[in-house]
């Protein structure tokens, strides 16, 4: 019998050799990691912050605008209430070379504050009124011609009649003078009883201030009866306003604007029988704006009845100063002085 030695060690000398051949896998090679594409960097850009075309403020009014004519004959004065919560204060001619004023309000900042003395509107106030939107405006009584011309300009959707005539559940009587009667109400009630629209473009631009002239006083001649002083407060970042030396309880605006206008006649009279100016609000002409205890002088242009701009000599609009504006509508015949 043959031994199975010699076969049993080829079989084993078979499977060392399978093992050894070059069927076996080779080492896995390094590799390099893939290149990583370069992302440019995520800018966020600020949000823009809106601005109150009004008052310039970051506080956005969105409630009706109201105004108010108030009176500002020198038997007034005392009583004057309210002004300093104006956005706007235009301050225009009247019979007899007095002055009156034409407040504009937004009604949820000044709210419930009172305002008056009220007198009559103007039919300077209609073109005045009419680059707000339709906003209600407040007075008390007018010359029947004027009268007419407020119902045409409702009629048209140019304003909105708030009267004392009309809503004379808005008004308080007040005191009576010897030359006149004391109304008073607050813009919140004229913007209930007759809402108006909201804040819009006017012509006001807000900003960094552009340069000037140092200008810490001014006095505005109206006529030889009526003058207004200027005088810069740095403490409070605002000007003082005196009307023939008597301060103007509560005004503290950050920009005044003299605006030079031509004046006509209207062809109506008042009570006295005296001629009644009418203020041209329209077209252009001469202008200063007084901010920051500095003034830069240059024009005003008004294209139809639709915003204001105020241009330095370059054509730029002229920056003014966040809050209260006062426009001194001075008429060309009137004068301005730098003490």
């Amino acid at each position: 019998m043959r031994s199975k030695a010699p076969a049993v060690a080829l079989l084993s000398a078979a499977v060392l050799l399978s093992a050894c051949s070059g069927g076996a896998k080779p080492a896995a090679q390094a590799t390099s990691p893939a290149p990583t594409a370069t992302r440019a960097p995520i800018v966020v850009k600020p949000a823009a912050v809106e601005h109150d075309l009004i008052s310039g403020t970051t506080r956005i009014s969105h409630a009706s605008l109201v105004a108010i004519k108030v009176d500002n004959a020198p038997l007034a004065r005392p009583y004057q209430s309210g002004l300093g919560k104006a956005a706007v204060v235009y301050q225009e001619i009247v019979e007899g070379g007095l002055t009156r004023f034409l407040a504009v309000f937004e009604s949820d900042v000044a709210g419930s504050t009172e305002v008056g003395p009220i007198r009559s509107g103007r039919e300077s106030d209609v073109d005045i009124l009419r680059t707000f939107g339709k906003i209600p405006i407040g007075f008390s009584g007018a010359q029947p011609g004027v009268k007419a011309i407020f119902h045409a300009a409702q009629s048209h959707g140019w304003l909105r009649d708030a009267s004392y005539d009309v809503v004379p559940a808005a008004y308080r009587l007040g005191a009576q003078r010897k030359d006149a009667r004391n109304f008073f109400t607050t813009p919140a009630k004229l913007a209930a009883a007759k809402p108006g629209s909201l804040p819009r473009d006017i012509g006001f631009r807000f900003g960094t201030p552009t340069g000037g002239l140092p200008t810490p006083t001014a006095v505005a001649h109206f006529s030889p009866d009526s003058r207004v002083g200027l005088t810069w407060n740095p403490a409070t970042s605002s000007y003082s306003v005196s009307q023939n030396g008597s301060r103007t309880n509560g005004a503290a605006p950050t920009t005044v604007i003299i605006q030079m206008v031509n004046v006509h006649s209207s062809g109506f009279v008042d009570v006295h029988k005296q001629p009644t100016p009418r203020t041209i609000s329209t077209g252009a002409g001469k202008a200063v704006v007084l901010r920051a205890g500095a003034r830069v002088e240059g024009t005003w242009k008004r294209n139809g009845l639709g915003a204001t701009h105020f241009l330095d000599a370059t054509g730029k609009d002229i920056t003014l100063a966040a809050g209260p504006v006062w426009v001194l509508l001075l008429p060309t015949t009137g004068s301005v002085a730098y003490p």
